[in-house]
C-alpha cells in the first residue's frame, strides 16, 4: 500500500472537534455544507443523521458517521426531532453534561482536507460511510481510539490539544483504511486502483516523486503496461488521465509549500516539476483560480 501511504502522508487531514455533549430530552443542530470531512460519534445513547435524499443513519452507541465531502445535514434524538443551527447548539450545549440515564454523549468534529489533492478519492466515497467500532477495549484500533479521543476532550489536563490532534489524524488513517479494505473491488474507482499492483505501482511512484519529467511511456513501463492500455486503465478505475491526476497532485504539494515555507516560487516550481516560475505559476492559475503569490497571501490572512 505504498500508494496509499504517499498519499496520506502528504493529505495531512488536520482534525478538530467542535463539540462533546451529554445531552437528554428533545435535542438537534442542523450543519451546513462545508469543504471537510464531517464525523459524529455517538459514545451512549442513540442519535439519527438526516439528509436531503438519502435514508436516515440511526446511530448507536459505539457507532459513528463520516460524511466524506461535507454535505448539509442534521443530528437529532429522533427521525424528525426539530433542530436548532449547530452554531447556536454550541453556544448552549458544548460541555454541558446531563446526568439523565437515558441521555446521549456525543463526540462531533471535522477533518480539513485540501479539496484538490484529495478529489479523486473523494469521488469515489459515498456521502455518507457509517462504522461500528463497539466500545470494548482492544476490539479494534478505531474502538481503542475513539475510546482514548472521549476521554482526553473529557478529562482536561495539560496536552489535551495536542493528543487530540494526534487522536484525530490516527482516526482518519483508519477510517481510509476500514474503506479501502472493504470497498467492492468491481467498484472502478480510486480505491480500486489501489487494489492494482500496475496501478498502485504508478501512483505510489507519482506520490513519491512529483517533480520528476513523468512522460505517459514512463508511466505505463511503471505499470508494466502498453501505452494505451494504461492510459485506458488509469482512466477507468482513478476517473481521469494520468497526467491530469499528476497535475492535481502537483499543484496540492504547491500549495502546502506555499502554505508552509517561505520557499521562493522558482523553488517551490522545481520540486513540483516545473523548469520555470512562470509554467509553474501558469498552471496554479489554473488549477487553483488564484496565482501562487494571491494563495499565499490569502492563506497567510
Amino acid at each position: 500500500m505504498d500508494a496509499l501511504n504517499g498519499w496520506l502522508k502528504a493529505v495531512r487531514a488536520d482534525g478538530l472537534v467542535l463539540a462533546r455533549t451529554r445531552v437528554a430530552g428533545p435535542w438537534g443542530f442542523s450543519v451546513q455544507a462545508c469543504e471537510a470531512v464531517v464525523f459524529h460519534f455517538v459514545a451512549e445513547g442513540r442519535a439519527f443523521v438526516r439528509q436531503v435524499d438519502a435514508e436516515t443513519i440511526e446511530l448507536q452507541a459505539g457507532e459513528m458517521v463520516m460524511l466524506p465531502r461535507g454535505h448539509a445535514h442534521e443530528v437529532a434524538y429522533s427521525k424528525r426531532g426539530r433542530v436548532i443551527p449547530l452554531e447556536s447548539f454550541l453556544a448552549l450545549r458544548d460541555g454541558v453534561l446531563d446526568s439523565g440515564p437515558k441521555a446521549t454523549t456525543l463526540i462531533c468534529g471535522q477533518f480539513k482536507v485540501d479539496q484538490h489533492l484529495v478529489l479523486p478519492a473523494l469521488r469515489a466515497l459515498p456521502q455518507s460511510v457509517s462504522l461500528r467500532a463497539g466500545m470494548e477495549p482492544g476490539s479494534s484500533s478505531l474502538s481503542d481510539t475513539l475510546r482514548m479521543l472521549r476521554h482526553e476532550v473529557e478529562t482536561p489536563n495539560f496536552g489535551n490539544h495536542i493528543v487530540v490532534r494526534n487522536l484525530l489524524s490516527s482516526l482518519f488513517v483508519y477510517f481510509i483504511r476500514s474503506w479501502a479494505d472493504t470497498a467492492s473491488p468491481a467498484a472502478n474507482d480510486w480505491f480500486s486502483a489501489l487494489r492494482s499492483p500496475q496501478m498502485t505501482r504508478v501512483l505510489a511512484r507519482i506520490h513519491e516523486a512529483p517533480a520528476r519529467s513523468w512522460t505517459l511511456e514512463e508511466l505505463a513501463k511503471e505499470a508494466r503496461l502498453s501505452r494505451a492500455a494504461f492510459a485506458r486503465n488509469f482512466c477507468a478505475l482513478v476517473g481521469e488521465p494520468p497526467h491530469q491526476y499528476l497535475t492535481r497532485w502537483r499543484m496540492g504539494i504547491a500549495a502546502q509549500l506555499l502554505e508552509d515555507t517561505e520557499l521562493r516560487l522558482g523553488e517551490i516550481a522545481s520540486q513540483v516539476g516545473y523548469k520555470s516560475e512562470f509554467s509553474f505559476s501558469r498552471a496554479f492559475k489554473l488549477a487553483r483560480g488564484l496565482s501562487p503569490i494571491q494563495y499565499r497571501r490569502a492563506q497567510q490572512s
